[in-house]
């Protein structure tokens, strides 16, 4: 084999690596600062229930992964490179607009994806890490039911059968994910289910809005001529701007059980600062969704959006079996280990059916007797969200965009 040849495998198989570990960091981490104790602004200890701050660590992590695209392509073989830069998220532009114009665009987006993400940390709180990196499938359902609605896209027969499986897999998972927590509770199975509940009502909200955002991108960025790892970059900086000048203003104003705010944004500062744990927990998620994004791209651009969306599957389970593993040899009360119920195997069963619907809706698994368009190129700038990462959304092959960031 030519040396370049084995540069060129070797540094696949890193980026794989990668993005399979940084991946999982990227939700393992959200769940691990959520169960965190620390010392708060009155000087009592208190858990660190800041989901607005997850929503905010996300966004900086977008905004500095400019600076991680700019070191990772510098240190990546050319033949691992995009092979045109200039590509933008949704296609070749049509027309050129002033560049201020196109940096205003990203702004729209990046508050679907704000809210989005919010949505899903509150989830987060409520329901184990395999269980919501596995709801987060539901993007392409919802994404799917928007084009219809506001773009009028048609969809063939295949892709109904995809969103079917996919809707399908999701009902089995939360059913699975209800019953196997009043399971593991001997008492309050009435509150063990309510919070549940919840937890998977904000997943999917979150997913709602997420399929808004992708909606959003088509509509008021089909001009946009900006490198993908660029377009994230904005939007994150966009989503630190919003929620510094106004979600955390209005969370403070708005009465709540934080100190007697929504969010206390203070006290979330002193929480960090009096916990090295809390801290370092943050910084890995932050870098893990900068690398993740920058691992995913390049995996695209290498091989395919199928392969990615595959590894995204792979990533799902190391995240079960790392909960798994915490419960049964590390700590059994620890609040993101997972208990295996006689309901696992339910839950294990909806996400095949998941994955089935992802691959026949992505054209990964051709039902016979059913039509398919002629295969069309895959552009690698789709996937570029760290918040969006594990679906194809009903975009046309050559905008298509992963769904899965955000965190």
């Amino acid at each position: 084999m030519a040396k370049g040849k084995s540069t060129s495998t070797f540094t696949l198989i890193l980026l794989i690596i990668g993005m399979l570990l940084t991946g999982s960091l990227n939700t393992l981490m959200t769940k691990i600062q959520f169960t965190l104790w620390s010392t708060g602004l009155d000087g009592k200890p208190e858990q660190f229930k800041k989901t607005w701050s997850g929503a905010f660590n996300m966004m900086l992590a977008m905004a500095l992964v400019m600076v991680v695209e700019r070191c990772f392509y510098m240190c990546c073989a050319p033949s691992m490179q995009t092979s045109d830069r200039s590509k933008s998220l949704l296609g070749s532009n049509q027309e050129s607009m002033p560049y201020w114009r196109k940096v205003c665009l990203v702004s729209i987006p990046a508050a679907f994806d704000l809210f989005a993400t919010a949505l899903c940390c509150v989830g987060m709180l409520y329901i184990p890490a395999s269980v919501w990196q596995m709801l987060r499938g539901a993007s392409l359902v919802f994404a799917a039911v928007l084009s219809v609605l506001f773009l009028k896209r048609q969809m063939l027969a295949y892709h109904w059968l995809g969103l079917g499986l996919c809707v399908l897999g999701i009902c089995i998972v939360g059913s699975a994910s209800v019953l196997g927590g009043n399971d593991n509770e001997d008492t309050g199975h009435e509150g063990q289910t309510l919070t549940t509940l919840i937890g998977i009502a904000c997943v999917l909200g979150g997913q709602v809005v997420q399929a808004a955002q992708v909606i959003a991108e088509e509509f008021f960025m089909k001009s946009l001529d900006l490198p993908a790892m660029h377009v994230v970059g904005y939007e994150g900086m966009w989503g630190v701007i919003q929620m510094g000048i106004i979600v955390y203003p209005i969370l403070y104003l708005l009465p709540g059980d934080d100190h007697g705010h929504q969010e206390d944004v203070f006290d979330t500062v002193a929480l960090i600062s009096n916990n090295t744990t809390l801290a370092v927990a943050i910084l890995v998620y932050i870098f893990s969704c900068g690398t993740y994004n920058a691992t995913g791209i390049a995996i695209t651009g290498a091989l395919s959006a199928v392969h990615r969306t595959m590894l995204d599957a792979s990533r799902t389970m190391l995240i079960w079996a790392f909960d798994l593993f915490v419960h049964y040899s590390i700590d059994p009360n620890s609040q993101f280990g997972e208990a295996w119920t006689p309901y696992s195997y339910l839950q294990l069963v909806g996400f095949g059916v998941l994955v089935l619907g992802q691959g026949v809706y992505g054209e990964v698994i051709k039902v016979p007797g059913m039509s398919y368009p002629p295969p069309m190129e895959v552009n690698p700038a789709a996937w570029a969200s760290p918040g969006n990462a594990m679906l194809a959304s009903p975009l046309p092959p050559t905008r298509e965009r992963a769904m899965s960031a955000s965190p």
